[in-house]
């Protein structure tokens, strides 16, 4: 007999604010630039094997292989980097996983190779099972931090909502405010289908059903709003508007001030916090805007959403410069301007609407699809002709069939049509693959040749100048105080 009553595993993630001490504070603000230093090492001695491998293949040497782990013993060091003693080794650890992680992405050509990293760009530390419970207390939950025989502080946090136990949990400051996050599994009455499960799904539905239950979304920039092919506009409130700017111009009134300042002074550190708060308001305002349309938009009818296949690193770059072949001088390339332009794309929340929409309809068994954006907005959603006249600012007049409507309407209703038109023709039925990469164990040769090798036997005379060999005897005896300090 099978139930009825199935279900399926998910993952959910959640961000609560924390209110450490401040002796607490000060502890995972040490754990922070512990695990930072970790990581950074470990991308230094990246770098000097990969190196290391390039000079042996010049001489031809090519069985050396860079080696690839997790270790960290190498940097810790009673006189070098004796504070990396003063935190628990599962920290140090998880730096040197948070490196191995970022060097994965990179073999699968999912991201860049990972670099050295600053307070700005890494100011969190990421904790497992080891270092932390949950408590329940009178006043509500809290984590506790540390081991059972060398606890380090209880950690009270405002959860705004139901979590479960996670795995490990994710500390991190943000303009003098501390935020804990974890993700964790928990049972869905929906059992969640693949993509293409979903366009097989949509495709056997009738026209008249499909145009039904399909929204085509054209993002904007000049209105910073989404315009749906309903006719809503959904954009930001104008009293948040208002907030921005003025959190804008204080900003500004900060960095003036902070220009007059003395560096290293209290009253500096203090205009540093005070400025990072005013520019996270608006990071935050967005995220929330993104969540609330995304929610809204995945909590109606539409079972399919189409948006267009934006790039928005391309749009976002800047000018090149250009140079008069006849003069040699630089001309206008209107640099500027495009700066301006350049903020609006990215405060238009582009990436994050389609982020979040994604992963909140994939919940819901809901499919987002993406279509070439070209000429979505000056072609006509009646009659298909395609004019750079047909469009005057937010206003569109068809030049051939005068059909009128508003400029990002008429595009979200092109955008919802070529979307169907790419789910009849098969495009939505093809499984994207996952990029996925192997490692095996290897024996801990210097070489990567055969024991007998590695013993002396059979050894060719070494080919390079005797300079050469002296330097490279000199640099791999210092190796090991070279990784102690991370160079």
């Amino acid at each position: 007999m099978y139930s009825t009553n199935m279900s399926s595993i998910l993952q959910s993630g959640v961000r609560f604010r924390a209110y450490p001490d401040t002796g607490l504070a000060s502890i995972l603000a040490r754990w922070i630039g512990c695990q930072r230093f970790i990581y950074n090492s470990k991308v230094s001695e990246d770098r000097l094997f990969a190196a290391q491998r390039r000079l042996e293949l010049v001489w031809g040497n090519s069985e050396v292989k860079a080696p690839l782990d997790q270790a960290y013993a190498q940097f810790k060091d009673r006189e070098l980097t004796p504070w990396l003693y003063e935190v628990p080794s599962q920290i140090l650890r998880n730096g040197a996983v948070r490196w191995m992680n970022a060097k994965r992405r990179q073999l699968k050509k999912l991201g860049n190779a990972p670099r050295r990293r600053t307070r700005r760009d890494f100011n969190s530390v990421r904790v497992t099972g080891e270092l932390f419970r949950f408590v329940q207390t009178a006043a509500g939950p809290v984590i506790q931090l540390g081991t059972k025989a060398e606890p380090v502080g209880r950690l009270p946090f405002k959860a705004h909502r139901p979590f479960g136990l996670p795995k490990s949990i994710v500390l991190r400051e943000v303009a003098g405010q501390w935020f804990v996050s974890f993700c964790y599994e928990h049972e869905s009455n929906v059992i969640a289908r693949k993509p293409h499960e979903l366009a097989y799904e949509l495709n056997a539905l009738d026209d008249a059903t499909l145009a039904r239950v399909t929204l085509g979304l054209d993002r904007n920039v000049a209105d910073n709003c989404v315009a749906t092919s309903a006719g809503e506009q959904l954009r930001f409130d104008p009293l948040t508007v208002k907030r921005m700017q003025r959190k804008e111009i204080g900003a500004k009134r900060y960095q003036r001030r902070m220009a007059r300042s003395q560096n290293g002074s209290a009253n500096r550190r203090k205009l540093v916090r005070r400025l990072a708060r005013r520019l996270d308001y608006a990071t935050r305002v967005r995220n929330d805007f993104a969540h609330r349309l995304t929610y809204r938009l995945v909590n109606s009818e539409a079972r399919f959403f189409v948006l267009e296949d934006l790039k928005v690193g391309n749009m976002s770059r800047r000018p090149k410069a250009v140079k008069d072949e006849r003069t040699g001088k630089w001309l206008r390339n209107r640099a500027k301007a495009k700066a301006g332009l350049n903020r609006k794309i990215l405060a238009s929340c582009w990436g994050r609407i389609d982020a979040f929409l994604r992963y909140k309809a994939g919940k819901k068994n809901k499919l987002v699809g993406k279509v070439p954006a070209q000429n979505s907005s000056r072609g006509c959603s009646r009659c298909g002709h395609i004019h750079a006249d047909n469009r005057d600012a937010r206003r569109f007049v068809c030049v051939r069939c005068g059909l009128t409507l508003h400029a990002d309407h008429n595009a979200g209703i092109n955008i919802k049509t070529l979307g169907i038109g790419a789910l009849r023709d098969g495009a939505f039925f093809v499984e994207k693959p996952k990029k996925r990469i192997a490692f095996r164990r290897t024996d801990s040769i210097p070489t990567g040749g055969t024991p007998e090798v590695a013993c002396g036997a059979n050894i060719s005379p070494d080919p390079r100048p005797a300079w050469v060999r002296q330097c490279a005897t000199k640099q791999e005896s210092c190796v090991a105080r070279r990784r102690s300090i991370g160079l």
